[in-house]
């Protein structure tokens, strides 16, 4: 099994783990940030799998296969990133001065 197989295989277990954790807590700081880590792994999961797709379509010189996948693969990617950033900015302690979208 590759690299690239065990990590998509342990996020998609983390994945299924947090959501189940998730599920099962009330609203509050710590399922909040349950969601962001379970948010995470299903982007790293989604990343593995069309890693291993662009990686066979690179291998058998589909470019089809190269450009549907590898744009797939981007998007992914921003996804993740944003999750990322999103779920830092989520665990800083509120501040007085910090407002809203609807205030």
């Amino acid at each position: 099994m590759s690299a690239i197989a065990l990590v998509g295989w342990a996020a998609a277990a983390l994945l299924v783990a947090l959501w189940l954790a998730i599920s099962l807590s009330a609203p509050s700081r710590r399922r909040e940030t349950l969601e962001w880590f379970a948010a995470a792994s299903l982007y790293v999961a989604l990343l593995a799998i069309f890693t291993n797709l662009v990686r066979r379509s690179w291998a058998s010189d589909s470019e089809l296969g190269l450009v549907a996948f590898g744009f797939l693969w981007v998007v992914f990617a921003g996804g993740l990133g944003v999750v990322l950033v999103n779920g830092a900015r989520s665990l800083r302690p509120a501040g007085k001065s910090e407002v809203d979208a609807t205030h």
